[in-house]
């Protein structure tokens, strides 16, 4: 209910962007069509201002196609670009600061490209259940 009240007040400002030729909104994408696009993006933004948000799953899959990510320095969202160095952490709510590190990241493409192979590794579904039943096992023996 509350994203859909954040979506309904910047509705009015979306379509007027799209008027002016400053924003196409593509709604949602399935992941076929998420895989074809993240490879035309320089740059992907998580200027996010809610506590709430945990993590920004976004950003890894940006990231798997070697598009680093400007995320905002809550502590979930700013974890991906912290863990692994692709793309500038930028100060919440602070305009300037997003301006700044999404024009850093786009002069110093390479240096914020990092190892998308590395990442779909680490992020693969049978490493993350692996790292899931280690936990578990760890958690287990203190328990005893």
């Amino acid at each position: 209910m509350g994203e859909q009240a954040y979506s309904d007040r910047l509705m009015p400002r979306i379509r007027e962007y799209e008027i002016q030729g400053h924003w196409k909104f593509l709604g949602n994408l399935d992941p076929v069509q998420m895989a074809a696009y993240y490879p035309n993006l320089d740059v992907v933004t998580v200027p996010s201002l809610n506590s709430t948000e945990a993590f920004g799953l976004v950003q890894i899959e940006a990231m798997m196609n070697g598009v680093p990510s400007v995320p905002s320095a809550l502590p979930g969202v700013r974890q991906p670009v912290k863990m692994h160095k692709m793309g500038i952490v930028s100060e919440i709510g602070n305009p300037e600061s997003l301006a700044n590190a999404i024009l850093e990241v786009l002069d110093y493409k390479e240096k914020y490209r990092g190892n998308p192979e590395f990442i779909k590794e680490v992020y693969d579904p049978d490493s993350i259940a692996q790292e899931y039943e280690r936990l578990f096992e760890k958690l287990k023996k203190k328990k005893r």
